[in-house]
Parts: structure tokens; sequence; C-alpha cells
């Protein structure tokens, strides 16, 4: 997603939580807004574009009523074009797709698995010569049925990972794919570039269209998440709700005092396919406040 199109969803999802939350939340949560708008100036004018299209075609006589109440008409409008910028129309299309925080675990016309993350989508094309499975968003974890006459192929935007044994992952993120090997090889080659690079098990690489970003040695154990939990050592709380809040809808966001050097880390496992379970979890052992202010809008602060 670009950053222009991230700042398009935020403040939808700004104008949604502003407009439904209570008279007691509201000034808290227009605080937040303002600093959020204050570290870009994009923000602001991209919120006020929406502000204005909400007031414009939303009934006076339903402003004024309860803005607890789930919303619907324009709200349902703005939610489906916050949905649109955020999972475009490829994703809605896919052969298969994942909604926020739901795991799933799919097999293919030739008996291989492939398991999708959260908020992720695949294509399939299948032939008597080539199996590709284009990965339209998101990460998915592929386990390999043995067809030596047809190779088995991950498509991203990015590259194309071929698979030389049985079980590898592969996370598509907005400037490059990162591929990583946990059982055999795999072959990578980038879009714009004919050099492959061969990854053996316990390696991963970070490649974008035109060659390697980085490459290192990874655990070669199956990735947590397949697996339906979400596991930390010792990271700090930023790198925990981010991770968080690719499992869920809405906004999940960290106050200030929790996002400096000293605040507390968080060692542990949590379930990646329960999002409110993992923040009271996570709230239970570090002695945190998880405060939803609607639905759609999250924040996790010091008690």
């Amino acid at each position: 997603m670009s950053e222009l199109n991230r700042i398009r969803q935020q403040a939808a999802e700004w104008v949604v939580a502003l407009q439904t939350a209570g008279a007691d939340e509201r000034p808290h949560l227009q605080a937040e807004c303002d600093t959020w708008q204050a570290k870009d100036p994009r923000r602001r004018q991209v919120l006020e574009q929406i502000q204005r299209l909400w007031q414009a075609t939303e009934p006076a006589h339903e402003r004024r009523r309860q803005r607890r109440r789930q919303f619907t008409g324009l709200g349902a409008v703005l939610l489906a074009a916050l949905l649109g910028a955020q999972l475009p129309w490829a994703y809605w299309s896919a052969d298969h797709r994942t909604a926020a925080g739901e795991i799933r675990t799919l097999t293919l016309p030739d008996g291989s698995r492939v398991v999708l993350n959260s908020h992720s989508a695949i294509d399939l094309d299948y032939s008597d010569a080539t199996r590709t499975v284009e990965l339209v968003r998101g990460e998915l974890l592929a386990t390999v049925a043995k067809a030596p006459d047809r190779p088995f192929q991950v498509v991203t935007r990015h590259l194309t990972a071929t698979a030389l044994g049985t079980e590898y992952s592969v996370r598509q993120e907005d400037g490059f794919t990162r591929v990583a090997v946990q059982e055999s090889k795999v072959s990578v080659t980038p879009r714009h570039s004919d050099k492959q690079l061969e990854l053996s098990a316990g390696q991963q690489a970070d490649l974008n269209r035109n060659g390697v970003l980085a490459h290192d040695a990874v655990t070669r154990q199956r990735p947590d998440w397949a697996d339906g939990r979400l596991t930390f050592s010792n990271a700090p709380l930023t790198d925990v709700v981010k991770r968080l809040a690719r499992h869920r809808p809405g906004l999940l966001t960290l106050g200030d005092a929790l996002a400096a050097p000293d605040a507390p880390r968080f060692t542990g496992v949590l379930p990646a396919d329960d999002s409110d379970a993992a923040l009271a979890l996570l709230a239970d052992t570090l002695n945190l406040e998880v405060r939803y202010l609607t639905p759609w809008y999250v924040t996790v602060r010091p008690r």
C-alpha cells in the first residue's frame, strides 16, 4: 500500500471513530487525532476531505442522532471506501482470501498445501506444465507436493520463487518480498533481473524487482502464525502492537509513553486469530490498559 493510501485508510478510520464515539470519549479521541494530523500535513488535508464527504452526504437529522449506534448509510459507504483503499479489487476478486485475524489452510489441486495469513489473498494458475500461485496480498506458507515435471512457483509483484523442495514462506510488503525456506531449497528470481538466488533451509532473503536487499539466516521452524500464534522474545511493545494490528480491522495504536526506549518489553505467545484475547493477555502481563474507544479504534496505554 502506498503512503498516501495508508493516510487515506487511517483518515477514514479516524472519521468513523470520531463520529461513533460517545460524548465522554470524544475529547480524548479528538486530541489523539490532532496529534496524528500534526505529524504530516497531508493527513489533515485528507481527513478534512473525508469529513466534508461525510457531512455533505449524511442527512442532518441523522447527524443529530446518538453517535454510538451502529452506523449505516454513509458510514457503511465510508467503511466500504476504507476497505477498498486498504484491500483493493485484486484482493476482493482473488481465488482465495482471508479476513482480518483469519488464518486458513488450503489444499491445492495437486495436493500441495498453502496456509494464508491474516488479510492475504492468492490466485491460482494450474496447467499441465506449471503450478503457479500468485500472492496478491499478504503472506503464505507453501508445503509443496512433488511433481518433477510441473514446477511450483509463488509469484509476487517483485519476484518468482520456485520450489526445489517442499516448504517455504513468502510475504509481500510495499517495497519488497521476503522469502524464507523451512525445508530443502527455493530458487528466487527478481522480476527485472535474470540473476537467480538459491536459498537453502534456514535462509531468507528480501528482494525487490531489481535484486537482493538482504540475505539472512533464520530458524527452520514453520512460521508461528501458521500455527495460530504470535511468538515474541523481549520484543518492544511497538513491534508487538504493529504485528497485532495486522490481525484486526481498524486502528490499533500505542500510547506515546509505551513507545519510549525504556518502555516494558514482552516475552510470550499470543493468539493470532483472536486479537481481543491477545490484547487482554498482553495487558494482563504488562499491567496495561486496552481502551476500546469504538470497535474500530483501540489504544493501548499505561494503566
